[in-house]
């Protein structure tokens, strides 16, 4: 009953539209209308392109962090800690102090580099001495060749002494300023580059052996998903492939691309792990959340596509509206019965039906099915 109301419903429509414009229809799937009519229907139409069709591969993913940007805070020199200045969760610029320890083993190798410095010094100052009195032969060579050696040998001195606070991670500007501190075997942590303090497992006045790690950092502008692709679709995967994941908090996407593709099958399950690399847009994704990603594969090849909204349903088929090309006035449409497949981004690929080139109806087409019902009902009458 529903059906046959509102089949009538669409019929008087129809017939309201055409007796205002007075056009005729001309064969069973062919509708013609005047230019009031196209007007007053809101008839737009478009031509039919050849794309190149894209796939995508669908996975659920899991974020982790991006262990590239991530780096450990460590001690290389056995130490006390002797003052924090930043707590865990806080954000931290590049070289921002992050914690100051306090050694006894920095504090000697600082003094040993101060003490050579003043050897080298010294004897640099006596060697240039010298080599006036030798100008003027004063001295003897041989004495002038022992204060040339001495020299050598305080320079060696000294860049071992310096190479030494090196390796326990004082940089070039802390080595300047030793002349101008008042105590010595303090050493600040900084941090290697921006981001955010992940993990902070140390207390006030603990001793921390020489390697031991005292915070994290991490970069948080580009996240890891990570995510398990079947082994049927593993050959699609390429390094660089544009991939987004959907978080469904938020209902939004974030885009990146793969970055690596595991080379081991996990055994139970038949599939490979892929790593993709995502911007993290305002921070909004964390270690452990849940994502559905999507990878876009290599091309399947060109297709003809349509808009999405220039496809209709009736009888159970899909079908568009041609503009008759034999129809000089334009005015001429054409129901065709076409096969598509899923949408992807607002547009249909259509597989069989139509042809590159040809101009399809993209608006107005409920009102051409109206036309096309009302004349089969004049049929049958």
């Amino acid at each position: 009953m529903k059906t046959l109301l509102f089949s009538i419903m669409l019929l008087m429509a129809a017939t309201v539209f055409a007796a205002e414009a007075g056009q005729s229809t001309d064969g069973a799937d062919t509708v013609k209308l005047s230019p009031a009519q196209i007007k007053q229907a809101g008839i737009t139409t478009t031509k039919i392109q050849q794309q190149s069709r894209s796939q995508t591969i669908t996975a659920p993913g899991v974020v982790a962090f991006n262990a590239y940007a991530l780096a450990d805070i460590t001690t290389l020199v056995d130490s006390v800690v002797h003052q924090r200045h930043v707590h865990l969760g806080d954000h931290v610029k590049k070289g921002q102090k992050l914690v100051t320890l306090n050694s006894t083993a920095l504090a000697q190798a600082e003094a040993a580099y101060l003490q050579a410095r003043a050897e080298h010094h010294r004897s640099k100052q006596e060697l240039a001495r010298l080599k006036t009195l030798a100008g003027q032969n004063i001295i003897s060579q041989a004495r002038l060749q022992q204060a040339d050696s001495n020299e050598q040998t305080a320079h060696a001195r000294l860049a071992a002494a310096k190479a030494s606070l090196y390796s326990y991670g004082l940089s070039r500007n802390d080595i300047s300023g030793l002349l101008k501190q008042n105590r010595y075997g303090l050493l600040s942590l900084r941090a290697p580059h921006a981001g955010t303090v992940v993990a902070d497992d140390f207390r006030m006045g603990q001793h921390m052996a020489a390697g031991s790690r005292l915070m994290q950092v991490i970069d948080e502008s580009h996240v890891w998903v990570e995510v398990k692709i079947p082994e049927s679709q593993l050959s699609e995967i390429r390094r660089g492939q544009a991939a987004t994941v959907l978080l469904k908090s938020d209902n939004k996407k974030y885009s990146g691309h793969v970055i690596n593709i595991h080379h081991q099958l996990d055994p139970a399950t038949r599939t490979a792990g892929v790593r993709l690399q995502i911007k993290n847009k305002a921070d909004a994704l964390h270690p452990g959340m849940f994502v559905q990603s999507e990878i876009s594969v290599d091309s399947a090849g060109n297709a003809l596509f349509l808009p999405e909204r220039a496809v209709q349903r009736q009888d159970n088929k899909s079908i568009v509206f041609i503009r008759n090309p034999s129809d000089n006035k334009g005015s001429e449409f054409v129901r065709r019965v076409v096969r598509v497949g899923k949408p992807e981004g607002g547009f249909v690929p259509v597989f069989d039906g139509v042809k590159a080139g040809e101009t399809v109806v993209v608006g107005g087409s409920f009102s051409l099915i109206s036309e096309l019902m009302k004349s089969s009902f004049a049929d049958e009458d």
